[in-house]
């Protein structure tokens, strides 16, 4: 009888000591708004005013968290608060396993001079370094929060870039001239690379990143409002130029199929944060056409991010075979005429040293992108060898190149492998030329 009324007894405790959906609600509202953090500050700086209308302290000092454009839009009358505190930023704790160029670069005289520093659009040092504590193996350990950052954070960021680009910082014209624009593609410019004659591509991705004119660039800055306010804006403009369709997520069935067919899977270079979660939870807007090949993304992290998807089909033209060149410049002169039409209707932001920007530190100066699904057993045949493979890929730039290789079954094995210009390329021409003969030094003669 006791033991029965004392094991009764437990599972009655283990059912109050269980959050009720209620409770796991409101823990996930103030986790996702930072909440419990900014009321922590809030205190503190009451704390170091000492002030005796701490009611208005507090008011100024949430008003002074919103942009000039947010209190505008809510029609907050605080014009210009002044706050003589700023929030709390510890210095970063590395661990083994990052190597990150934050980690080889910060220090405490950096950190100290940097640490009350804000930029225009709301952006501190721990927005920046964010990226650190979601993704350890990040190879940056920095994200750019908008384009005042470089200016505000000039003593991190330009370290960073010159060591992740291999160039000079004090001769940057000489660097990035050419790179301000996607050009059109033509068949002389990659003629050196015949697609057709290297077998296993399945498909290729080309995908071009852009921050809007004056909006905050990465999630930790008021993400929600900042999606809203894109989507408001990218809709006006996606009606004008009549291409796109919305396909909203909760229309989709199997959302994880959907993110597959746009090329958007495990492979992610921002894998800052969980990708999916914040998909689904609409951090994420998507635009596709009907085939779903080539899509926009309002990202958590970039603004925008327009994709497009070419997969190598037997095609035939007026009985002429398309090759898979033709394929690749068609492809890619349309997602240029796209993205100037776009900027027609937009401005994209624009540093006058770094080009069009991207919060991607490997994307600067340029925010293009390109990815390939191969099949490895048929790019290298009866001589595949995955130590070989390997070998060759671990020698590839840890900055601007990625890969994964997928083990579907023994005779089916797929590199997905991705890359960015540097801002050292000449052209857009040259840095493909070297993408695909990095591919084929997989072949061993």
């Amino acid at each position: 009888m006791s033991n029965r009324y004392n094991h009764h007894k437990n599972e009655i405790i283990r059912d109050i000591d269980k959050p009720s959906e209620r409770q796991m609600k409101a823990e996930n509202y103030l986790k996702e708004y930072d909440i419990q953090n900014i009321l922590t500050e809030m205190i503190n700086y009451l704390l170091h005013k000492r002030s005796k209308t701490p009611i208005v302290e507090m008011i100024k000092y949430l008003g002074g968290l919103l942009t000039e454009k947010e209190r505008q839009k809510y029609e907050i009358n605080i014009p210009s608060p002044k706050i003589d505190y700023h929030p709390l930023i510890e210095y970063p704790s590395f661990t083994n396993e990052c190597n990150s160029l934050l980690k080889e670069i910060l220090n405490m005289d950096i950190f100290l001079s940097l640490r009350d520093n804000i930029s225009k659009y709301g952006t501190n040092l721990g927005s920046i370094m964010k990226i650190n504590e979601f993704n350890p193996k990040n190879n940056f350990g920095v994200l750019l929060g908008d384009a005042d950052c470089l200016k505000k954070f000039k003593e991190l960021f330009f370290p960073i870039i010159s060591k992740a680009h291999n160039l000079d910082i004090n001769n940057l014209k000489f660097f990035t001239e050419n790179n301000f624009n996607l050009p059109n593609l033509k068949f002389d410019d990659i003629k050196k690379i015949n697609l057709d004659e290297i077998e296993g591509f399945n498909k290729i991705t080309i995908s071009v990143s852009r921050n809007l004119l004056e909006e905050a660039f990465i999630c930790f800055i008021n993400i929600e409002d900042r999606a809203e306010n894109v989507l408001k804006q990218l809709d006006k403009e996606l009606k004008k130029i009549q291409y796109f369709k919305n396909n909203e997520m909760k229309s989709v069935d199997n959302k994880e199929d959907f993110l597959a067919k746009i090329n958007y899977d495990e492979f992610d270079f921002f894998k800052s944060i969980n990708v999916k979660d914040n998909l689904m939870n609409n951090y994420r807007k998507i635009y596709t056409n009907k085939d779903n090949n080539f899509s926009i993304l309002i990202n958590y992290c970039d603004n925008i991010q327009i994709i497009n998807n070419i997969f190598f089909e037997a095609k035939k033209n007026n009985e002429n075979k398309i090759t898979k060149n033709d394929l690749l410049i068609k492809a890619f002169n349309e997602l240029s005429d796209f993205i100037r039409n776009l900027q027609y209707y937009m401005g994209f932001e624009f540093e006058h040293n770094f080009g069009y920007l991207t919060s991607n530190i490997a994307l600067i100066g340029s925010g293009f992108n390109i990815k390939s699904e191969i099949n490895l057993n048929k790019l290298c045949g009866d001589k595949f060898d995955l130590e070989f493979i390997n070998k060759i890929l671990n020698e590839f730039d840890k900055y601007s190149d990625n890969f994964v290789i997928k083990n579907i079954s023994k005779d089916e094995n797929i590199l997905i492998f991705s890359s960015s210009p540097k801002i050292s390329n000449n052209s857009f021409p040259e840095f493909l030329i070297q993408y695909f003969e990095k591919i084929l030094k997989l072949k061993k003669n």
